[in-house]
């Protein structure tokens, strides 16, 4: 019975495991982005020149540079949070809380900085800046002190890169490209334990992006509405209330 009930579990995780590989896996690794975003390369890819993992991910903004670039660079563990599930990061004790505002103080950043991803400080080192554009994190360099100590272990060489790029003069694309580097005597089930984690890792990312879609479209609409009363003040005429 036992032998019985053990063969059947096996058979079913490995057909579980085989759709997830052949379906699954090459949808979420390229959630949204387009042919031409996949083979194009980004900000920080000199980086991780050979990557064993490559995921990118895109999403349209209705919202300028400034408005989605606020958001994103205060990201991180007692910052701004990462725009997430963030009940699901809090169950593993990362006191994770996202922000619904922009705050002056997180507005600044620059290369070697460490963007807190738990309470303890660890999390990921900042590579690379260019303000309103990329901002690409992680950590290239083995002794690299303050970066997040499980993604080292499974990847010594990643970078997260977030690009932002125009399409015209209301929308961009936010572009979330993740290269990493296995170690080079990784055994078979590390390699199994990671095709586990990667459903995770894309649930988290799909929300990051999306959380910041919704907040950086919110404060876009805001400030148009307060544009265009100020306009129909400054020509004289009462700003007419929408309707809900």
């Amino acid at each position: 019975m036992v032998i019985t009930f053990a063969r059947r579990l096996i058979t079913v995780s490995a057909a579980g495991l085989g759709v997830y590989i052949l379906l699954f896996r090459p949808w979420q690794q390229r959630w949204g982005a387009t042919d031409e975003e996949i083979k194009r390369t980004l900000p920080g890819d000199e980086l991780v020149p050979h990557p064993d993992v490559n995921l990118t991910r895109a999403i349209t903004i209705r919202a300028r540079p400034a408005e989605i670039w606020s958001w994103l660079v205060q990201i991180g563990q007692g910052r701004g949070g990462y725009y997430s599930y963030d009940w699901l990061e809090n169950l593993m004790g990362l006191k994770m809380k996202n922000a619904e505002g922009i705050n002056p103080e997180w507005q600044h950043i620059s290369v070697g900085e460490i963007i807190p991803a738990e309470p303890g400080g660890k999390g990921f080192k900042v590579l690379l800046v260019e303000p309103e554009r990329a901002l690409v994190i992680g950590s290239v360099e083995a002794n690299d002190e303050g970066v997040f100590e499980g993604f080292k272990q499974m990847l010594p060489a990643f970078t997260w890169a977030f690009v932002l790029e125009e399409i015209d003069s209301e929308h961009m694309r936010f572009i979330s490209r993740f290269r990493g580097q296995a170690p080079q005597n990784q055994s078979l089930a590390a390699r199994l334990a990671g095709y586990f984690f990667e459903p995770v890792d894309f649930l988290m990312t799909r929300k990051m992006l999306l959380g910041i879609k919704r907040r950086a479209e919110q404060a876009s609409s805001l400030v148009a509405v307060q544009g265009r009363q100020a306009k129909s003040l400054k020509n004289g005429k009462a700003a007419v209330p929408t309707q809900a």
